[in-house]
């Protein structure tokens, strides 16, 4: 708030001196003539050949040059102009002198005084008792005087700012002197003032901010919060503008009931990489310890083709997100990644050299269920098209030594190749193909299998399609009806004595009936013959170019059992898959419905359901629901439990105009399997032309222990200049789809 705040009163007094490319996104929708041109975003940007044009009641000049003018003077020069009672212009030094209700406008600002002096072949100009509007960020304000001495220099004294009506003193900046330099892109103010309701919110005797790009170093704008389990909350970042390729923010972080987090983030920017590091540290008086995380990333391009990129993470605890995170997403991490990446491109082969390992913080999660160390992995593919006769060809290439502390590891081989031939025209496809892979183990087993297990498995696969159009009442509007074939064949090997890596089967959905491969990973090479049959259909509008209406149904037909399985789970022997269905509807720019199903023939029941509803009006009144079902067939065994359970949730949000002021946003995320909330958040907001307050509640669950954390957020948001409180505007955003959030992105 340190920064910002002065930055937009010099471009709201300069702006007819002093040319700024600020402008905002029509943030004043409440304000009176707010809404701006085209021409007023811009700055306005006189050539100094240009000649002044004069007009007056009365007119006289001496022979000395110098001409007087009275009566209603005006002076025009391109698209500034100068309105007065008396104007005195110097043709031998191109002085123009005006008094008497001057008024100096352009197509961004309109200033008025009671006298103004102009240098026409110089940048020297100076008002006294003026008063200001800036249309761009509908700002107003007065200053004792104004003088720019340079083309790069300006003074201003006993200044006022403030983005209210005329008639309306919610909030004002007042500062004694402002000194601009556009030579080093910054500024200095003294005996800086925020008064809001009359009542000082923020002072400072001197400060140093930035009026162009270039970053300075400076306070930020603090954080403010509270919530159950650290307390009041205070953050108040500090920005270090290092260098040019260089900065970064420290933030001490006031926790009332654990102490105080020094948080730090760095950022660096070179010509041949850029990367950023983030360490935080805390000496918990709850927890009765030292707690720390540690972040770092790196993208390097050292020579042409070649990127090396980094990631390190680690923190001091498994409950560090769930105690000190402040979102759903972060208290409910499992696994933090640590990755080096050695990638080298050309024109058909990408080449891959990776380390990876992860760090487990979800103290529920066994040691066999954490994931493999990859010590490395080398993944080299590519491709060729449009080779003679029309073929395409991939290859993947892979070897990678797993390690793990508790289960079986080794080294894996995996080679593959595709050569697909299509045929395609706009109304058909028709693109048969086949491929062959081939995996083999180096292993350090103790079980009495194999050491040394492989499997070569080849395939066979058309896929083929038609696509009819016909056109619709509105002639902008055409439907389709797309059907579509997909056969597999890939013959049985048996797998069994294979351990698994990094292979999951893939969830069954319309996606999933063109997949060469039920599993992901290379550890199961999936049996199969067996015809896929879907059917879409679709309504476009060619004009816009939109898809408003779609909806997909799809089956697969098994000639024989699918033999190939993860460990422990049956042999698949039913005729027939799952149903899968999806439905997207998007027929006005007010609602639009997304829906997916998938329905198990074989049992009569669903096994997984979900569903998106969103409404919204021309007066941003704004409803989201959503579904999610999941029966436990398909779901993964709870690790606390070791039992499998359905997945059932909903998601409400909602936006709703109270009146021109007023409106209430809402969240209500519940689990209906647990009977138990997820995130509940009730927040209210009261907008003005010049400012905007929020409140909210929030209570989200933490961990599968049912525990909550409950907090009280407050944010005020002074157009124009800044914000103060939580950072509120974001996590209304996160939560609810379609929350617009403009005002606090553009300040």
């Amino acid at each position: 708030m340190l920064k910002k705040p002065l930055f937009k009163l010099c471009v709201s007094i300069f702006g007819l001196i002093c040319h700024s490319n600020l402008f905002a996104e029509e943030p004043y929708g409440l304000c009176k003539d707010a809404p701006i041109t085209q021409a007023e975003q811009q700055p306005t940007v006189i050539d100094p050949n240009t000649p002044a044009e004069f007009t007056a009641d009365r007119a006289s000049r001496d022979e000395s040059g110098i001409s007087i003018l009275e009566g209603s003077v005006h002076m025009i020069r391109g698209t500034q102009s100068v309105d007065s009672e008396m104007l005195t212009y110097d043709e031998n030094s191109k002085k123009v002198h005006a008094s008497g209700n001057v008024r100096a406008e352009d197509t961004q600002i309109v200033i008025e005084s009671q006298e103004a002096e102009l240098h026409l072949d110089s940048d020297y100009a100076k008002t006294k008792d003026a008063t200001f509007k800036y249309k761009p960020l509908h700002a107003r304000g007065s200053a004792d005087s104004i003088v720019r001495e340079s083309e790069n220099f300006m003074r201003f004294e006993n200044s006022t700012y403030t983005t209210c009506e005329e008639d309306d003193r919610s909030w004002i900046m007042s500062a004694d002197e402002i000194e601009l330099d556009k030579t080093e892109g910054q500024g200095v103010g003294r005996n800086v003032v925020v008064k809001f309701k009359d009542v000082p919110i923020f002072y400072t005797p001197w400060i140093r901010f930035p009026i162009d790009d270039r970053r300075k170093t400076g306070f930020l704008t603090p954080t403010i919060g509270n919530n159950k389990d650290s307390g009041f909350e205070l953050e108040t970042p500090f920005y270090w503008n290092i260098a040019p390729n260089r900065d970064a923010i420290l933030s001490p972080r006031l926790l009332t009931d654990r102490g105080v987090q020094l948080q730090s983030n760095f950022r660096y920017l070179n010509k041949k990489d850029f990367g950023q590091l983030d360490l935080e540290y805390l000496d918990d008086s709850e927890f009765d310890d030292d707690r720390y995380l540690t972040s770092f990333q790196h993208t390097g391009y050292y020579i042409p083709k070649l990127e090396l990129d980094l990631l390190y993470n680690k923190v001091s605890d498994d409950n560090y997100f769930e105690d000190l995170g402040n979102d759903l997403g972060l208290t409910s991490t499992v696994f933090l990644e640590r990755r080096g990446d050695l990638s080298y491109y050309t024109e058909h082969w990408n080449f891959l050299s990776r380390a990876q390992q992860f760090e487990t913080v979800d103290e529920t999660i066994a040691r066999d269920d954490e994931p493999y160390k990859r010590l490395p992995q080398i993944l080299v593919t590519g491709n060729y098209f449009n080779l003679p006769g029309g073929f395409n060809l991939e290859s993947t290439n892979e070897w990678t030594s797993f390690d793990h502390d508790t289960k079986v590891d080794g080294d894996r081989l995996h080679i593959g190749l595709e050569l697909e031939r299509p045929f395609e025209d706009t109304g058909y496809f028709f693109r048969p193909g086949m491929r062959i892979r081939h995996t083999e183990y180096d292993l350090n087993r103790t079980d009495n299998l194999d050491d040394d297990p492989s499997t070569t498995v080849p395939s066979t696969f058309v896929d083929a399609g038609l696509i009819f159009e016909r056109n619709m009442k509105r002639f902008s509007d055409i439907q389709t009806l797309e059907p579509r074939l997909y056969y597999l064949n890939t013959p049985f090997e048996d797998q069994d004595d294979i351990p698994i890596f990094d292979t999951e089967e893939f969830e069954f959905g319309f996606d999933q009936l063109f997949r060469n491969d039920r599993f992901s990973g290379r550890d199961r090479e999936g049996d199969a013959d067996q015809l896929s049959v879907a059917l879409t259909s679709r309504v476009l509008d060619l004009e816009e170019g939109e898809e408003k209406f779609r909806a997909s149904i799809g089956h697969i037909f098994y000639f024989r059992d699918r033999k190939v399985t993860l460990p422990d789970e049956p042999v698949e022997d039913e005729d027939t898959s799952e149903i899968a269905a999806e439905l997207k509807i998007a027929l006005s720019d007010r609602w639009e419905a997304y829906a997916s199903t998938l329905y198990d023939p074989h049992d009569d029941h669903t096994e997984r359901n979900s569903l998106r509803l969103q409404y919204q009006t021309e007066n941003d009144f704004i409803l989201n629901m959503s579904y999610r079902y999941r029966r436990r067939d398909i779901e993964p065994v709870d690790p606390l439990t070791n039992q499998r359970s359905n997945l059932e949730q909903s998601d409400i949000s909602m936006v709703l105009p109270i009146n021109k002021h007023w409106r209430a946003v809402g969240r209500w995320n519940y689990d209906i399997e647990e009977s138990r909330e997820l995130d509940v958040l009730a927040a209210l907001e009261y907008d003005t032309c010049c400012w905007k307050f929020r409140i909210a509640g929030r209570r989200f669950n933490q961990n599968a222990d049912e525990d909550y954390n409950n907090s009280i957020q407050v944010q005020l948001v002074l157009k124009g200049l800044g914000q103060v409180g939580s950072k509120l505007g974001d996590l209304l955003e996160r939560g609810v789809r379609g929350f617009d959030d403009r005002d606090d992105k553009f300040f």
